[in-house]
């Protein structure tokens, strides 16, 4: 699809102690699983990180946060400012069951709304969701307010959420949705 597709590679990696990208399932690391969805989806993908050198191999153009220690709502305003497309797919490479078919049923909402975030019992996951680039003013209000948790600029912008209910041609979405935080986590997926 005429979009841009961005993985964000750039959290710490606190809990797991090593970086989540290169965690390895049925012998490839979550990176090259999820660049490949990516690459079968998008007419653009890029990478989000601040360490760029891992990742200058696979190809792909990595965008680097202008400012430190300001998240994920960093790599968000960065990625719509860099992109080619005004809408763009941000997912967390710690999502190890992404699904190029969700995308494509997410992507139905854009660009009529401003963001398409799943909304599942668990919880929002804003780093599953479809940004347009009309959100970069809201974006940039909360980062220099010091507002750093993605939904805070919700309000500002036009929201389409995807109740689970939405979902239900998507049976395994504990799986779709999954990431992972910590060591336990991830022995809980390695064990599925």
């Amino acid at each position: 699809m005429n979009a841009t597709g961005v993985l964000l590679a750039g959290g710490k990696s606190s809990r797991m102690k090593k970086n989540k990208a290169f965690l390895e399932l049925e012998g490839r690391p979550l990176v090259e699983r999820s660049l490949e969805v990516l690459h079968a989806v998008f007419a653009e993908v890029l990478i989000s990180s601040n360490k760029p050198e891992l990742y200058a191999h696979y190809e792909v153009p990595i965008i680097q946060d202008e400012s430190l220690d300001r998240g994920p709502l960093e790599g968000l305003y960065q990625g719509l400012k860099e992109a080619t497309y005004d809408v763009v797919f941000f997912v967390a490479c710690d999502m190890p069951f992404l699904q190029g078919e969700l995308i494509h049923f997410l992507a139905g909402w854009i660009p009529e709304y401003d963001v398409v975030v799943p909304r599942l019992h668990s919880g929002l996951h804003p780093l599953h969701a479809f940004y347009h680039r009309r959100c970069l003013p809201s974006i940039r209000t909360n980062l220099e307010a010091g507002r750093l948790k993605i939904i805070d600029f919700y309000p500002s912008c036009s929201v389409r959420y995807i109740e689970e209910t939405e979902l239900r041609d998507f049976p395994d979405l504990s799986n779709i949705f999954c990431n992972v935080n910590t060591p336990q986590e991830w022995t809980a997926i390695l064990r599925r």
